[in-house]
């Protein structure tokens, strides 16, 4: 656009200049061709006008053409600097274990109609008025049909084209893993969801992103009994700064039976929820029965509806019943079935409820239930119910969970073929009645129980002294329904995102377990759950499920149990991987000085330890400490793994990373090239420990300044990482980082910056300005600005870089080092000698202290500090500091190496100013 403006200015002047000359010279013949101007100024000029628009139009449309076409940026991502390969903890936990995750798919299901509720519904969907609140808090007593209502909203803010989301609130970790994934859906990247180290830092990215959605939206935070988990770290749940709050053009709809509108504040509208009124609840009645518009019975289901308290729930198992083949009675015998099992029910000891309780009424109409199920030979339905009720209630049981042989194990069903049998009829007579209701689930059939439902199952066990047989049936259950899920294959993650909730709310029981074996099965199972939080990147979460397995298993198991031991070791990874390294380090050396007294030097989980204690240490710059811990561990794997074991591999990977970073790439790159090539052979060539396994063979390449080799394989290692784990994941955000890096060293300029400056602009929304992977990010990228010669962006970026690593990094770390080696190359690039050679002479004192005289990275700064001596005309310094850089460079990284035949050229022309100088 601006050549286009210049263009019409060119043809004004011109237009003008035409004029004055014109009445200037009437009398002398202009030259050439040009006397048609001369005669005829007016319509020349016109033409000019015309050719020259012409010609801007034109530009403008080949520069948005050109636009169009140049390679679109990917997101940003965390980029590592130079020395810096790709390594991955190792939080290896039992592999047949089952993760958890929040739900964000609202549970649609098979919805059932709602009577009476039209008004609450509408409600809850209104926009607020001039200072009201668009947080809608739905209370009542269990059973009074508080999720159905807000299902029911959620399904009429669909119908408009809203957004809908649904979490459920029942403990802190499906809160959490919940919110991480609304955050996600909201527009937050999976990095932005990785970084966050802690619940308040997750609750203000997730309202961040929502304040900023356009459109409608709905959020349904269901079963929300324990209102504390709402205002976590010190957040205000009533004060409007914990996950209940309103933003944006959306509406937020709370389940919960706390009614106190002082827990909830004076920004929530809470809106309570009764019995029904008498007709609607007998419509209900005769709907559920099949029985819809027979006026003549409304006298009759009154009565009955008005015996169970009208409740949505009792009236709904008892419209189960009756419309089903099993009822025995029809309304009028139905009340007096009520009276007679309520007072048994009453004799038999219920805890504390009395002649009105509605839950007893509820309990009174499946007890009706399972009675005619028993009488029609389905007697084990009551059985299976009960072992329900000790999962998760509310959330979906997949059908194939329900392991007949587990379930015979525990004497609910008979062994074999019979069991099957009595399964099946058990879950279709449930079905019939009402007490289960069928649930989507991917790749097969699903159940859900209410909670009500499970909660009185539980207190009748109790009372009844079965809680241990159920609770053992449930716990054997989740344990099977694990083994054949792999919580590292992406293709099992459906399976465990169903599974999970169910494991979380077995391991809260799981002190009651009398067997000492399956206690332990249950913490291995919930050992998965935090590795599979961590691998998803949902850091937060995985540190407080981590610390919450970590607790239970250590109170239950004993602190040095084996199951106790890996609920530490995967805490600590899931520290490193939050930056927190401060708790990660001591985390990892009291594990693996555990591990060693307990399990012995050469335990697979000791081995699996020392290797994260070795990737912490390199994370936090210790190679001195990581390296000989590397070799020992890979030498420990190859002896008691064997050499092509999976955990053999990723040893090896870490040890291959910590040579190159160690600048010791003679023995890297043959160690990764190795590495690559056997996992490619067992675990496939787009397998995510395969891809991590080439991205640290291109670093290294990289490295060597074997570009030609780097640069094709990080570029295809980017395209796969984005088709395997996706665009944003932590591993795809470094692939990207590195390959801009190769663009840099290679001198493409133009594709190296744009690719930084996304990758910074990701770190800092994502990771925050202060995560060393946003300083590294922001670090390459003054050094692209640098080699473009934009030192005006440059050295304030480098100045920024360097004070955020000493603080978060130290005065000493490599990257540290790094950063202040870079800002003196920017002075010095700048003249601001007296500021560049002071600062270069510091850091290669630093660097020959921590890295050694002969890493990669000092021969660097001892090249940089001579160079800035020959700039100040101090060619007696410079010149010896060439001579020992370059006689390192040759036996360290060869005689053709980039960096060796820079400080040759600079050794030459050093001697060549002496000449010239003498």
């Amino acid at each position: 656009m601006l050549s286009a403006l210049v263009l019409v200015l060119v043809a004004t002047v011109t237009t003008l200049v035409a004029l004055a000359v014109n009445a200037a010279s009437e009398r002398e013949a202009w030259p050439w061709g040009l006397n048609l101007i001369q005669r005829y100024p007016f319509p020349s000029v016109l033409v000019l006008t015309v050719v020259l628009a012409g010609l801007s139009g034109l530009l403008v449309w080949v520069q948005q053409q050109a636009r169009a076409q140049a390679p679109a940026v990917p997101p940003s991502g965390a980029g590592q600097d130079e020395g810096a390969a790709s390594v991955v903890p190792l939080p290896v936990p039992d592999s047949k274990m089952v993760p958890r995750t929040g739900l964000v798919d609202v549970p649609w299901g098979e919805l059932p109609v709602v009577w009476g509720r039209d008004g609450v519904v509408a409600r809850l969907l209104e926009s607020p008025q001039v200072g009201g609140c668009p947080v809608r808090v739905v209370t009542g007593m269990g059973g009074c049909g508080k999720t159905t209502v807000a299902l029911a909203a959620a399904e009429a803010a669909r119908g408009r084209g809203w957004r809908v989301w649904w979490v459920s609130a029942v403990d802190g970790t499906s809160l959490v893993a919940g919110m991480s994934a609304v955050a996600r859906e909201a527009g937050a990247s999976a990095e932005e969801v990785a970084a966050v180290d802690s619940e308040v830092a997750l609750l203000g990215l997730v309202w961040r992103w929502l304040e900023q959605m356009a459109g409608r939206w709905l959020l349904g935070i269901d079963n929300a009994d324990e209102p504390d988990l709402l205002g976590p770290g010190g957040t205000s749940l009533a004060g409007g700064t914990g996950w209940v709050r309103s933003a944006g053009s959306g509406v937020v709809v709370v389940t919960s039976r706390v009614a106190d509108p002082a827990v909830w504040g004076n920004r929530v509208e809470v809106v309570p929820l009764g019995v029904l009124e008498e007709q609607p609840a007998a419509s209900m009645l005769l709907d559920r029965m099949g029985r819809t518009g027979e006026t003549e019975l409304l006298a009759e289901a009154t009565a009955v509806v008005n015996r169970l308290g009208r409740l949505p729930l009792a009236v709904h198992l008892a419209g189960s019943y009756l419309g089903s083949g099993v009822a025995e009675v029809g309304l009028a015998g139905y009340v007096g079935l009520l009276k007679a099992r309520s007072v048994s029910l009453l004799s038999a000891g219920a805890p504390g409820w009395g002649e009105q309780d509605p839950r007893r009424e509820v309990m009174s109409t499946w007890e009706i239930s399972l009675d005619a199920l028993a009488r029609q030979g389905r007697g084990r339905s009551r059985e299976v119910l009960r072992v329900l009720s000790f999962v998760a209630a509310g959330s979906v049981v997949p059908v194939s969970m329900l392991h007949p042989g587990v379930l015979a194990d525990s004497g609910m069903v008979a062994a074999g073929e019979a069991g099957r049998a009595e399964l099946a009829a058990a879950l279709a007579g449930l079905r019939a009645v009402g007490l289960v209701e069928s649930a989507p689930v991917r790749g097969g059939d699903g159940l859900l129980v209410h909670p009500l439902v499970a909660e009185v199952s539980r207190l009748l066990a109790d009372r009844t002294g079965q809680r241990a047989i159920f609770l053992t049936a449930a716990a054997g259950l989740i344990v099977t329904a694990a083994k054949p899920l792999d919580p590292a294959n992406p293709t099992d993650r459906d399976g465990w995102r169903v599974l999970a909730p169910h494991a979380m709310v077995v391991l809260d029981t799981a002190s009651d377990l009398n067997d000492a074996y399956l206690r332990a099965q249950v913490v291995k199972v919930n050992n998965a759950v935090t590795y599979y939080l961590f691998a998803q990147g949902s850091y937060p979460a995985a540190i407080d499920h981590g610390n919450r397995v970590r607790s239970i298993a250590a109170g239950m198991l004993g602190a040095e149990h084996p199951d106790t031991l890996m609920s530490r070791n995967n805490l600590a990874a899931a520290y490193q991987a939050a930056g927190r390294l401060r708790e990660a380090i001591p985390l990892c050396e009291a594990t693996l000085a555990a591990c060693e007294r307990v399990l012995g030097a050469e335990h697979p989980d000791t081995l699996r330890s020392r290797n994260n204690l070795a990737a912490a240490y390199q994370a936090a710059g210790r190679l001195r400490e990581a390296i000989p811990l590397c070799e020992a561990t890979l030498a420990a794997c190859e002896r008691v793994l064997g050499a092509e074991h999976p955990d053999t591999l990723r040893s090896r990977n870490n040890l291959a990373a910590a040579y190159q970073a160690a600048g010791r790439l003679r023995e890297a790159i043959p160690l990764c090239e190795a590495t690559l090539a056997a996992c490619e052979r067992v675990l496939g060539a787009e397998h995510p420990d395969t891809l991590r396994s080439r991205n640290n063979l291109a670093y290294a390449y990289d490295a060597a300044g074997r570009l030609r080799e780097a640069i094709p394989l990080y570029e295809a290692t980017l395209a796969a990482y984005e088709q395997v784990l996706g665009a944003e994941h932590p591993d795809t955000l470094r692939s990207r980082n590195n390959l801009a890096y190769a663009y840099d060293a290679a001198g493409r300029l133009r594709e190296a910056i744009p690719l930084y400056e996304a990758t910074l602009a990701g770190c800092e929304q994502v990771l925050g300005a202060e995560h060393p992977d946003t300083l590294m990010s922001r670090d390459n990228l003054a050094g692209s600005y640098c080699a473009a010669g934009r030192l005006g962006e440059a050295i304030p970026l480098y100045e920024a870089t360097l004070a955020g690593c000493e603080q978060v990094l130290g005065a000493e770390h490599p990257d540290t080092l790094m950063s202040r080696d870079n800002l003196a190359g920017s002075y010095c690039a700048a003249g601001r000698l007296g500021e560049a050679i002071p600062l270069y002479e510091a850091t290669l004192a630093a660097y020959e202290r921590v890295l050694g005289a002969e890493h990669p990275n000092t021969l660097t700064s001892r090249n940089n500090l001579a160079t800035a001596y020959q700039a100040a005309g101090r060619l007696g310094e410079a010149i010896p500091l060439y001579e020992a850089t370059l006689a390192a460079c040759e036996p360290v990284l060869g005689a053709e190496h980039p960096n060796t035949l820079t400080s040759r050229n600079n050794l030459a022309a050093a001697y060549q100013a002496r000449e010239e100088g003498e």
